[in-house]
């Protein structure tokens, strides 16, 4: 074999195989047969040179003796090998058109002093992974941190054992991972002893789309796990990530919040209490719970985002000109002012955050909730300004973003923690958001959990249960998660008028009518009435809406008192 004239993978042609290639190999893999287990049928490769160029190949099974050698040197020369053609709609490991084939005068030899990289990965971004921009048949490297992991599902007798995650880069992007078989063991194994985030390489994956939702998925054989490993690429990434979240109220969230491994599942179905939408109001401040519902309407379509601090995610302010006229040199990003102690003295920039104020429904009662950006940018997997910037190139800069209508019609899990806050005089009482889920299991196990707690609530009431609520939505000045406010059982003709759907969706406003009681009994028995009002607890007062001057006054019920 000459080892003198070596030929770069670049310079492989199909019309000559009398070449020799010094390579390192990348990836081994071995199919068997499924009648004889042990034994090899095919090794697949991924080999690269030293200029970091890669190449598929294959070695068919009367060429895997050879395949002792490959598995035991990581770098070798190759004397010999036939470039071939990639068939049709095959999976490819590598974006190129062709591939080596073993043949009967391949030889392969050990290398020493093999020069190239020691990886080469293809990252692939993650909004291409969102928007299917990479074609199904290639294969892709993605990068990210691990913050979610869900419990590792059992085989069946159509399916391999799996564990689905969510990682995140460097720009707040989120995709689901569902890894299959081995795979799935390796994160169990390390997420049972280790419980924290952390970053993986996941190579040769594929996206595949189930239910209108992308995943990254392993490919059968050729995927290999970097999982919190000692590699140049994952360093480097630790090292970024860790400089965005000491800016970065969203990423500070996920660091706080680093042993959520497996707790997700735990949180919504096993650990916190669930509760139908209308009873949160009898919770004690600072308590946790779960709620179900569905976002039916946006309450504001004008409002969908605030300047935010960059470092803090605060909401900041503009500058006032007379105190910019007073500084020297004053910068464009500079004009905003942030009030948080820990941006004292630092250079201010604003970027557009999230804010939707929704309504949500359960099987009974509605709740107003306001998203925040990290929540949304993990639904829509877009960022405010990427909306802003898209709608500015089309000449329209208020418009509300058709993407946001996405979240109508989303059934999801919440987990909120009641809180208060005094206004003036006021004591109002709110809801932070502390998770939220739309994954299948979660939301089909609460739906049966609030099925039977209202069939169970029915049978035992006995009265009229009446909530009067009366809050605003407070300023997003000091928050950083989402909030949510009143809870009630509403109907929703008595809504103000500001409350309204987004400008392209028009839904049935009746299905956020809340269930009508059993109870026959008149009010005029509970309450002593200050007027006229409607005595039926399940009729409402008729109201004239066909005139615009009419004003309706809701009149006060006030308790009996016992005597």
């Amino acid at each position: 074999m000459d080892l003198t004239e070596i030929t770069m993978i670049n310079d492989l042609g199909l019309s000559n195989d009398n070449y020799t290639i010094k390579v390192r190999i990348i990836r081994l893999w071995k199919q068997t047969t499924w009648s004889k287990p042990h034994e090899t049928r095919q090794i697949g490769m991924i080999l690269m040179d030293e200029e970091g160029n890669k190449i598929e190949c294959t070695v068919d099974k009367p060429y895997v003796i050879l395949g002792k050698a490959l598995e035991e040197y990581a770098d070798v020369y190759i004397h010999k090998p036939t470039l071939g053609l990639y068939v049709d709609d095959a999976m490819k490991f590598v974006d190129i058109q062709n591939k080596l084939f073993f043949q009967y005068t391949t030889k392969v030899n050990k290398c020493i002093g093999f020069n190239g990289p020691l990886n080469s990965f293809a990252f692939a971004n993650f909004q291409d992974v969102i928007d299917k921009a990479i074609p199904s048949t290639i294969s892709f490297d993605v990068i990210g941190n691990v913050f979610q992991c869900y419990p590792l599902e059992p085989a069946t007798q159509k399916l391999d054992k799996r564990i689905t995650l969510k990682l995140e880069d460097l720009e707040g992007r989120q995709v689901l991972a569902t890894l299959w078989g081995d795979y799935a063991e390796q994160i169990d194994s390390y997420v049972s002893k280790h419980r924290v985030n952390f970053v993986m390489i996941i190579q040769c994956a594929r996206w595949k789309d189930y239910r209108g939702r992308v995943y990254v998925n392993n490919t059968y054989l050729a995927t290999k796990l970097f999982i919190d490993e000692q590699v140049e690429e994952i360093i480097d990434f630790k090292k970024k990530f860790k400089e965005k979240e000491s800016g970065s109220a969203s990423s500070c969230s996920r660091a706080t919040t680093s042993s959520i491994m497996y707790s997700v599942h735990d949180d919504f179905l096993k650990n916190t209490k669930f509760y139908q939408i209308s009873m949160i109001h009898e919770l004690d401040e600072g308590s946790y719970a779960i709620i179900l519902g569905t976002i039916k309407m946006f309450t504001d379509n004008q409002e969908w985002y605030y300047p935010a601090c960059k470092n803090c995610k605060r909401k900041v302010h503009k500058m006032p000109i007379e105190q910019a006229n007073l500084l020297d040199h004053v910068a464009e990003n500079e004009s905003w002012v942030c009030t948080q102690h820990k941006c004292k003295n630092q250079v201010i920039v604003a970027e557009p955050s999230f804010m939707l104020k929704i309504r949500v429904q359960g099987l009974v009662g509605v709740v107003t909730l306001t998203l925040f950006d990290r929540d949304v940018r993990s639904i829509l997997n877009i960022s405010a300004s990427d909306l802003i910037e898209k709608y500015e190139k089309m000449g329209d800069t208020v418009a509300f973003p058709v993407e946001i209508n996405e979240l109508i019609g989303r059934k999801m899990a919440f987990k909120i923690i009641v809180r208060g806050f005094t206004a003036g005089r006021k004591y109002i009482r709110s809801y932070n958001i502390s998770k939220i889920s739309d994954d299948v299991d979660i939301i089909s196990a609460l739906e049966k959990l609030e099925k039977a707690n209202h069939i169970e609530q029915d049978s035992e009431t006995e009265s009229v249960n009446v909530v009067v609520s009366d809050f605003n939505s407070q300023d997003t000045i000091g928050f950083k998660g989402s909030a949510s406010f009143v809870a009630d059982n509403t109907h929703i003709s008595t809504f103000p008028n500001t409350i309204s759907m987004t400008p392209s969706t028009n839904h049935d406003t009746t299905s956020l009518l809340s269930p009508t009681t059993n109870v026959k009994r008149k009010l005029v028995d509970v309450y002593d009435l200050e007027d006229t009002v409607c005595e039926s607890s399940t009729k409402p007062s008729k109201i004239s809406i066909g005139i615009k001057e009419t004003v309706v006054s809701t009149q006060l019920l006030i308790p009996k008192v016992e005597k």
